[in-house]
């Protein structure tokens, strides 16, 4: 209700202004995921965004999803298990508004390794903690909410940025597609490293998902310098 009260003026409308699009013209079919797929492909920016999204997600998810395990298994309180999970939601979402301004400030890959230090900080916190209820933990899921914020806002806002407004629609439906799938994936996988290796060895290889984002940024910087 408030999206559809309150989010005036559409920021589709205004996107085809700014482009030069006769905002009087209705919209229309703008192709499908599978054509939004191939312009990602074929386009760097997209693709570094879609990468960036998908991985922070993949590491927030995985983590987020086994948490209430972990405190279960030292005995928490359910009430204590919701505390955190809320706080990290909160991380995820009350200060978007700021890293959006961060990313029309520095730029989204500044953003991106900013968040690629927080995910990997986030989880060296919750692998480091001991089952049930603990500050580290908590402080571990709000910054992994935090992390999570800067990769999806500076990595969907470049996918958005780098196609031209007709193909944005495809293009973005393909990247969420892309990012929910792998994120599927990823909790599914979790919950067997949980089970065979432990909470602190998926927080471990959560990291190293995160640096791999890093390395990946460096290695396409490198490559348009």
């Amino acid at each position: 209700m408030v999206l559809q009260l309150a989010l005036r003026p559409d920021p589709l409308v205004t996107a085809r202004r700014l482009a030069g699009v006769d905002t009087d013209q209705p919209v229309g079919r703008q192709g499908s995921v599978a054509d939004g797929l191939r312009l990602i492909r074929a386009t760097p920016a997209a693709m570094w965004g879609t990468v960036a999204l998908t991985v922070g997600h993949i590491v927030m998810v995985a983590v987020m999803v086994m948490t209430p395990l972990h405190m279960r298994h030292g005995q928490a309180e359910i009430e204590l298990i919701g505390l955190v999970i809320s706080l990290h939601i909160l991380g995820m979402y009350g200060l978007a508004p700021v890293t959006g301004q961060l990313t029309d400030r520095w730029g989204a890959r500044p953003v991106v390794l900013l968040g690629v230090v927080l995910l990997v900080l986030a989880c060296l916190l919750a692998g480091l903690s001991q089952d049930g209820f603990s500050g580290g933990l908590t402080a571990g899921l709000v910054l992994l909410g935090l992390g999570w914020s800067c990769t999806m806002v500076a990595g969907s806002g470049t996918v958005a940025g780098s196609v031209p407004v007709g193909q944005r629609a495809s293009v973005q439906g393909a990247a969420d597609l892309v990012m929910g799938l792998s994120a599927a994936a990823g909790g599914a996988l979790a919950g067997v490293v949980m089970d065979l290796a432990g909470y602190a060895w998926l927080c471990v290889l959560a990291a190293l998902a995160a640096v791999g984002l890093a390395a990946y940024t460096r290695r396409v910087v490198s490559l348009r310098q």
